[in-house]
């Protein structure tokens, strides 16, 4: 049975490049320090930091699946009867790594994990020269009876994905950590947000890091009129990001815009 509501927390935290303990320890006091939600939201690469100069020591910083982010955060989601989704750089052969985004749930065990299938160039974005591409599955995980479902950063570009999440995986709740550069792309990100919550009909909750260079994570709801229902966004300080998954009104929604039963076949 499903739970009327889910409580999910984007954390806009600050990052300390290269230096996977202290962003671990500051991930775990934000969780600590925020009130009680269902799910906390870290931003990409969370745990090693997102810069080309993180990107040229992925061979100390890379992790496997179950290695020390795993650990870390399992052990906080056990205690606060939570689920974390945290992002990390994970080694995936010799020389190979993947951008990876995985969810622990509240019994500490991995629930679902995701490697980033779109690798970023653009912008200042370099991650084509130190990362490869994920080749599948899509993740997608269970909270009280909801799905909820991952993308990355980059990924919001690409509706293929995030329809596909939609229509065959039932998602509610998209989670998407994000390492957004203000460069000439930051601008457009709410607008894929907007564009992908209001076109499938589900929550995004899109982290990014602290900072002037990073900020305004957003939290965006399945319909969007610009009075009571508006994307919700920080500023480039650190803080939370709280937002309420209302399945009741994602149904009103969905039945006062069919946009899915109306949606024709032939394409």
């Amino acid at each position: 049975m499903k739970a009327e509501q889910i409580r999910v927390a984007g954390l806009q935290i600050d990052q300390v490049e290269g230096n996977r303990q202290a962003n671990l320890e500051a991930a775990i006091e934000a969780i600590d320090s925020a009130e009680p939600h269902n799910i906390y939201v870290l931003p990409e690469l969370s745990s090693s930091g997102y810069s080309p100069q993180v990107f040229q020591a992925l061979d100390e910083l890379a992790e496997e699946l179950e290695g020390p982010s795993y650990r870390a955060f399992g052990e906080v989601a056990r205690k606060k009867d939570c689920c974390i989704c945290y992002s990390f750089p994970r080694r995936v052969a010799r020389n190979q790594f993947t951008i990876c985004t995985a969810v622990v749930d509240s019994r500490g065990e991995l629930a679902a994990y995701y490697d980033k299938l779109h690798v970023c160039s653009t912008g200042v974005c370099c991650e084509k020269d130190y990362f490869v591409a994920g080749r599948g599955p899509l993740g997608s995980f269970e909270v009280k009876g909801a799905k909820i479902g991952l993308a990355i950063c980059y990924d919001i570009r690409f509706p293929e994905m995030i329809r596909k999440l939609a229509l065959e995986e039932h998602i509610v709740l998209l989670l998407h950590p994000g390492g957004w550069p203000k460069d000439e792309g930051f601008f457009s990100w709410h607008i894929f947000v907007q564009t992908r919550a209001m076109e499938n009909q589900i929550y995004i909750m899109s982290t990014n890091w602290a900072g002037t260079d990073n900020g305004r994570s957003a939290f965006c709801p399945p319909f969007v009129d610009g009075k009571g229902s508006t994307i919700e966004t920080l500023g480039d300080s650190p803080g939370v990001l709280s937002g309420i998954v209302d399945l009741n009104y994602l149904q009103e929604v969905r039945k006062k815009y069919p946009y899915r039963t109306d949606r024709s076949d032939f394409y």
